[in-house]
Protein backbone atom coordinates (compact mmCIF):
# COMPACT_ATOMS: atom_id res chain seq x y z
CA UNK A 1 0.00 0.00 0.00
CA UNK A 2 2.86 2.38 0.87
CA UNK A 3 4.57 1.49 -2.42
CA UNK A 4 1.37 2.26 -4.35
CA UNK A 5 1.01 5.58 -2.55
CA UNK A 6 4.61 6.52 -3.40
CA UNK A 7 4.10 5.61 -7.07
CA UNK A 8 0.97 7.74 -7.25
CA UNK A 9 2.72 10.67 -5.57
CA UNK A 10 5.51 10.46 -8.17
CA UNK A 11 2.89 10.45 -10.96
CA UNK A 12 1.09 13.44 -9.45
CA UNK A 13 4.37 15.38 -9.13
CA UNK A 14 4.86 15.03 -12.90
CA UNK A 15 1.87 17.28 -13.42
CA UNK A 16 1.83 20.96 -12.67
CA UNK A 17 -0.84 21.28 -10.03
CA UNK A 18 -1.52 24.98 -9.68
CA UNK A 19 -3.04 24.74 -6.26
CA UNK A 20 -2.08 27.98 -4.57
CA UNK A 21 -3.65 29.84 -1.68
CA UNK A 22 -6.89 30.79 -3.52
CA UNK A 23 -7.47 27.21 -4.67
CA UNK A 24 -6.62 25.83 -1.24
CA UNK A 25 -9.05 28.30 0.37
CA UNK A 26 -11.74 27.31 -2.14
CA UNK A 27 -11.21 23.60 -1.40
CA UNK A 28 -11.30 24.21 2.36
CA UNK A 29 -14.44 26.35 2.05
CA UNK A 30 -16.17 23.78 -0.17
CA UNK A 31 -15.28 21.02 2.29
CA UNK A 32 -16.63 23.05 5.24
CA UNK A 33 -19.84 23.99 3.42
CA UNK A 34 -20.28 20.39 2.28
CA UNK A 35 -19.76 19.12 5.83
CA UNK A 36 -22.33 21.59 7.18
CA UNK A 37 -24.87 20.64 4.51
CA UNK A 38 -24.32 16.95 5.15
CA UNK A 39 -24.67 17.48 8.90
CA UNK A 40 -27.89 19.46 8.37
CA UNK A 41 -29.32 16.70 6.20
CA UNK A 42 -28.13 13.66 8.10
CA UNK A 43 -29.75 13.64 11.52
CA UNK A 44 -27.52 10.79 12.64
CA UNK A 45 -24.00 11.46 13.88
CA UNK A 46 -22.41 8.26 12.52
CA UNK A 47 -24.05 8.74 9.12
CA UNK A 48 -22.77 12.32 9.06
CA UNK A 49 -19.22 11.14 9.76
CA UNK A 50 -19.51 8.48 7.04
CA UNK A 51 -20.83 11.00 4.51
CA UNK A 52 -18.07 13.50 5.32
CA UNK A 53 -15.43 10.76 4.96
CA UNK A 54 -16.78 9.60 1.60
CA UNK A 55 -17.35 13.07 0.15
CA UNK A 56 -13.98 14.40 1.35
CA UNK A 57 -12.35 11.42 -0.36
CA UNK A 58 -14.38 12.09 -3.50
CA UNK A 59 -13.30 15.75 -3.47
CA UNK A 60 -9.62 14.75 -3.23
CA UNK A 61 -10.04 12.13 -5.94
CA UNK A 62 -11.87 14.61 -8.19
CA UNK A 63 -8.90 16.95 -8.10
CA UNK A 64 -6.38 14.14 -8.64
CA UNK A 65 -8.44 12.60 -11.46
CA UNK A 66 -8.95 15.96 -13.17
CA UNK A 67 -5.19 16.54 -13.35
CA UNK A 68 -3.80 13.03 -13.77
CA UNK A 69 -6.65 10.75 -14.93
CA UNK A 70 -5.75 8.44 -12.07
CA UNK A 71 -7.75 7.32 -9.05
CA UNK A 72 -5.27 6.28 -6.33
CA UNK A 73 -6.30 3.11 -4.54
CA UNK A 74 -5.07 4.29 -1.18
CA UNK A 75 -7.59 7.16 -1.16
CA UNK A 76 -10.37 4.81 -2.26
CA UNK A 77 -9.30 2.36 0.44
CA UNK A 78 -9.31 5.12 3.04
CA UNK A 79 -12.87 6.01 2.04
CA UNK A 80 -13.93 2.39 2.49
CA UNK A 81 -12.08 1.98 5.80
CA UNK A 82 -13.57 5.16 7.29
CA UNK A 83 -17.02 5.20 5.67
CA UNK A 84 -18.08 1.57 5.98
CA UNK A 85 -17.53 1.08 9.74
CA UNK A 86 -19.35 4.30 10.61
CA UNK A 87 -22.35 3.26 8.51
CA UNK A 88 -22.33 -0.12 10.27
CA UNK A 89 -22.14 1.71 13.63
CA UNK A 90 -25.08 3.88 12.59
CA UNK A 91 -27.11 0.80 11.68
CA UNK A 92 -26.25 -0.86 15.00
CA UNK A 93 -26.88 2.30 17.03
CA UNK A 94 -30.32 2.83 15.47
CA UNK A 95 -30.95 -0.88 14.93
CA UNK A 96 -31.58 -0.62 11.21
CA UNK A 97 -30.47 -3.97 9.77
CA UNK A 98 -32.80 -3.45 6.79
CA UNK A 99 -31.10 -0.16 5.90
CA UNK A 100 -27.69 -1.79 6.24
CA UNK A 101 -28.67 -4.72 4.01
CA UNK A 102 -30.05 -2.27 1.44
CA UNK A 103 -26.77 -0.33 1.63
CA UNK A 104 -24.70 -3.47 1.05
CA UNK A 105 -26.97 -4.51 -1.83
CA UNK A 106 -26.61 -1.00 -3.29
CA UNK A 107 -22.81 -1.18 -3.00
CA UNK A 108 -22.79 -4.49 -4.88
CA UNK A 109 -25.30 -3.27 -7.47
CA UNK A 110 -23.36 -0.07 -8.23
CA UNK A 111 -20.10 -2.03 -8.40
CA UNK A 112 -21.64 -4.42 -10.95
CA UNK A 113 -23.02 -1.52 -13.03
CA UNK A 114 -19.65 0.29 -13.04
CA UNK A 115 -17.80 -2.95 -13.76
CA UNK A 116 -20.03 -3.70 -16.76
CA UNK A 117 -19.59 -0.16 -18.08
CA UNK A 118 -15.83 -0.52 -17.65
CA UNK A 119 -15.86 -3.83 -19.51
CA UNK A 120 -17.73 -2.46 -22.54
CA UNK A 121 -16.17 1.01 -22.66
CA UNK A 122 -12.71 -0.23 -23.73
CA UNK A 123 -10.69 2.00 -21.42
CA UNK A 124 -13.11 4.92 -21.26
CA UNK A 125 -14.14 4.01 -17.74
CA UNK A 126 -11.25 2.98 -15.51
CA UNK A 127 -10.75 0.51 -12.69
CA UNK A 128 -10.36 3.40 -10.26
CA UNK A 129 -13.88 4.58 -11.06
CA UNK A 130 -15.15 1.04 -10.52
CA UNK A 131 -13.43 0.83 -7.14
CA UNK A 132 -15.35 3.91 -5.96
CA UNK A 133 -18.67 2.12 -6.41
CA UNK A 134 -18.75 0.19 -3.10
CA UNK A 135 -18.30 3.21 -0.83
CA UNK A 136 -20.57 5.49 -2.89
CA UNK A 137 -23.19 2.77 -3.38
CA UNK A 138 -23.21 1.85 0.32
CA UNK A 139 -23.65 5.46 1.45
CA UNK A 140 -26.37 6.34 -1.06
CA UNK A 141 -28.33 3.08 -0.81
CA UNK A 142 -28.19 3.25 2.99
CA UNK A 143 -30.26 6.42 2.67
CA UNK A 144 -32.62 4.74 0.17
CA UNK A 145 -32.86 3.09 -3.23
CA UNK A 146 -34.16 6.36 -4.68
CA UNK A 147 -31.03 8.17 -3.47
CA UNK A 148 -28.77 5.59 -5.16
CA UNK A 149 -30.73 5.68 -8.42
CA UNK A 150 -30.82 9.50 -8.49
CA UNK A 151 -27.10 9.68 -7.74
CA UNK A 152 -26.27 7.29 -10.56
CA UNK A 153 -28.54 9.09 -13.03
CA UNK A 154 -27.17 12.52 -12.03
CA UNK A 155 -23.63 11.25 -12.51
CA UNK A 156 -24.16 10.08 -16.07
CA UNK A 157 -26.38 13.00 -17.08
CA UNK A 158 -23.80 15.51 -15.80
CA UNK A 159 -20.98 13.69 -17.57
CA UNK A 160 -22.98 13.53 -20.79
CA UNK A 161 -24.06 17.18 -20.77
CA UNK A 162 -20.60 18.54 -19.93
CA UNK A 163 -18.95 16.27 -22.51
CA UNK A 164 -21.48 17.32 -25.17
CA UNK A 165 -20.85 21.00 -24.44
CA UNK A 166 -17.07 20.50 -24.56
CA UNK A 167 -17.39 18.58 -27.83
CA UNK A 168 -19.57 21.33 -29.31
CA UNK A 169 -17.03 23.96 -28.27
CA UNK A 170 -14.26 21.78 -29.74
CA UNK A 171 -12.49 21.82 -26.38
CA UNK A 172 -12.71 18.05 -26.32
CA UNK A 173 -12.16 15.46 -29.03
CA UNK A 174 -14.09 12.17 -29.20
CA UNK A 175 -10.89 10.27 -28.45
CA UNK A 176 -10.07 12.35 -25.37
CA UNK A 177 -10.51 10.79 -21.95
CA UNK A 178 -12.55 12.62 -19.36
CA UNK A 179 -12.05 12.55 -15.63
CA UNK A 180 -15.17 10.78 -14.37
CA UNK A 181 -14.70 11.10 -10.58
CA UNK A 182 -15.86 14.76 -10.47
CA UNK A 183 -19.18 13.65 -11.96
CA UNK A 184 -19.49 10.74 -9.53
CA UNK A 185 -18.78 13.13 -6.65
CA UNK A 186 -21.22 15.80 -7.84
CA UNK A 187 -24.02 13.36 -8.67
CA UNK A 188 -23.67 11.55 -5.34
CA UNK A 189 -23.47 14.78 -3.35
CA UNK A 190 -26.58 16.30 -4.96
CA UNK A 191 -28.51 13.05 -4.55
CA UNK A 192 -27.48 12.73 -0.90
CA UNK A 193 -28.71 16.24 -0.11
CA UNK A 194 -31.92 16.31 -2.19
Amino acid sequence: MVDTAQKNLRRIRKYTLHIGLPQTAAIATWTAVGALLIHREATRAFLTVAAIAVFTGLLALSIIDAYTHRVPRYVTGLMIVTGTPTIVLDAIWHWDPTDLLRGVAGAVALFVVYYLISAVSRGGFGKGDVMLAPSVGLLLAYRGWDVLIRGTVYTFVLAGVVSAVLLAMRALDRRDRIAFVPYIATGAFISFLV
